[in-house]
């Protein structure tokens, strides 16, 4: 028999004797082995979220509640951005399983937001806004300090975006007074919360803004006077002046949370995701 000839009975003779096991491996697509990969950064603050659940204070319920939650959001997260195959179903290559290895829990806001801080420049720039709002969601669980507020912007996208803020906050302000005069002795104790909240946020965006320099800074100080803007009116009545109250409130919160989620520089995302939690929390 030729040497090739042999070689290629030895061969066939030697495939009919593998296991079935053996041969059901064969059954496993190309993207089984090659597939997209659920993203590291996404999976690690999720499995952080997890140990905080599992192992965190169970006199901590709303707190491992919330991170319960959040692990599965950031779960889904990665499998989102894994996307599907021909059949709709996410690649048997994402794995979205926590591993062997055990994390501590950190039980901690102020942890999760210097973890989310560092995670916001490496995850996919879709899936900034997702953990940055579990930040500030989480720092809303207790009074939120803003003595940390400190630092001097110098990215010129921030230093804008603070700007922004700073001119809308004293538009609340003044859009809150004059809702006072309308407001019963429930909406009118609402509405002195809300002004001293967002005196204390004009007071930490003044700082990382700097010294004034001119005209060009009119904007960190109050208008004489506002016109309302389109979707608000100027109310009549006490129920008129509790919803242009909540509209106000609702707007500037999404917007700080907006700011927070697109910041630049890790230390105004620090910053923007503390007055963030700050407004929602009022």
């Amino acid at each position: 028999m030729p040497t090739n000839l042999a070689c290629n009975v030895q061969r066939v003779k030697k495939l009919l004797l593998l296991p079935a096991a053996a041969l059901l491996l064969t059954s496993c697509t190309v993207m089984d082995v090659v597939g997209p990969r659920a993203n590291g950064e996404i999976m690690a603050l999720a499995k952080q979220a997890s140990a905080d659940w599992v192992f965190g204070d169970p006199s901590r319920e709303q707190w491992r509640e919330m991170r319960k939650k959040q692990s599965e959001e950031l779960k889904g997260e990665a499998r989102r951005l894994c996307g599907v195959d021909a059949t709709g179903n996410t690649p048997a290559s994402c794995n979205v399983s926590y591993g062997d290895t055990d994390l501590p829990a950190t039980g901690n806001a102020d942890a999760l937001l210097e973890h989310t801080v560092a995670a916001a420049d490496k995850v996919p720039a879709e899936s900034a806004d997702l953990i940055v709002a579990q930040a500030i969601d989480a720092l809303t669980l207790s009074p939120v300090d803003l003595e940390p507020v400190t630092e001097t912007l110098s990215d010129a996208a921030d230093t804008e975006a603070a700007r922004d803020l700073l001119a809308r906050e004293n538009a609340m302000y003044y859009g809150l007074g004059v809702a006072l005069a309308y407001a019963d002795s429930g909406l009118r104790e609402r509405v002195g919360e809300l002004r001293e909240a967002s005196h204390e946020r004009t007071a930490a965006l003044a700082r990382v803004l700097g010294p004034v320099e001119g005209a060009a800074d009119e904007a960190l100080v109050p208008a004489a006077g506002y016109d309302f803007a389109e979707g608000y009116a100027e109310p009549a009545n006490a129920e008129e002046a509790a919803q242009l109250v909540s509209t106000m409130q609702g707007d500037l919160v999404k917007q700080w949370r907006y700011t927070a989620a697109h910041a630049e520089s890790a230390t105004w995302r620090e910053d923007a995701i503390r007055l963030a939690a700050h407004a929602q929390r009022t």
